[in-house]
């Protein structure tokens, strides 16, 4: 891997990730966790990430006005967040897709397809979640349609990425775990958010602040240590900080952005 760099926009805030790669695919070789982190094999992280993902899930599905009769989690990593929203939404029928072609181990209660294998169902989905996914490619334009390609006319797609613009950067520096490089390859702030978006044909109803836990991998990465359960539980303690500090100044981990498809 060549030495990467990172060059930012000093009016819109948006950072790209150089050099540029074709094809990012072989960063994930293996699918370890539900973002490519370190995994911890235990019932306790794994007790807490359930939490997380129920209460994150529960607040995107009040966010949307219903969900429809299908959806498709796009870029579904481990399956675990599906399986915990679908669980939510029992009168939806959910469908996960990512990079590989086998069926994530985590994922329940779901139809799995490779991304390479959703051709057949183009405009079938009433609601569309591309979660921290389109940060991983270069050539965000072209994921985007992809994504946008699954959702009906009319249906609802909800992008969420990391916040180029969150308060923890000033604190962390390059250390701060939105930037995960080389793996996230745009960085991306509100007003780059939905350029994008609007670009894509995307009509843009709202772009909501989400706090995402990041403490503990902070920590790790500016301790040059690997993820484990110490840090996720540092993460835990160090929560309400994290919440604290974004209330005041107003800028979250991440964004999540609801558009329709024209």
């Amino acid at each position: 891997m060549p030495s990467v760099e990172v060059r930012q926009c000093v009016t819109c805030k948006h950072a790209t990730t150089f050099p540029a790669l074709p094809d990012v695919r072989f960063l994930y070789g293996e699918r370890e966790s539900q973002d490519y982190q370190p995994d911890i094999r235990n019932s306790l992280s794994k007790h807490i990430k359930s939490l997380a993902f129920r209460f994150q899930a529960k607040k995107l599905l009040g966010q949307v006005q219903g969900v429809g009769p299908t959806a498709l989690d796009f870029g579904c990593g481990s399956g675990q967040f599906t399986s915990t929203i679908s669980r939510l939404s029992p009168q939806t029928a959910w469908t996960a897709s990512d990079f590989f072609e086998d069926r994530p181990q985590e994922l329940t209660g779901c139809v799995y397809k490779s991304n390479n294998r959703l051709d057949d169902d183009k405009e079938q989905f009433d609601l569309v979640l591309a979660l921290h996914v389109l940060e991983h490619d270069d050539n965000t334009g072209a994921l985007l349609a992809q994504i946008s390609t699954c959702a009906k006319p009319g249906g609802t797609i909800i992008i969420e990425v990391p916040n180029v613009e969150c308060s923890w950067i000033r604190i962390f520096g390059r250390f701060w775990d939105g930037w995960y490089i080389p793996y996230h390859r745009h960085h991306v702030s509100r007003r780059s958010l939905v350029k994008a978006l609007e670009r894509g044909g995307l009509e843009v109803s709202a772009v909501h602040g989400i706090t995402a836990p990041t403490m503990g991998r902070s920590l790790a990465n500016l301790f040059g240590a690997r993820n484990n359960l110490f840090w996720l539980l540092i993460g835990v303690a160090l929560h309400p900080l994290q919440l604290a500090g974004e209330a005041l100044s107003g800028q979250r981990t991440a964004l999540r952005a609801v558009g329709r498809k024209a």
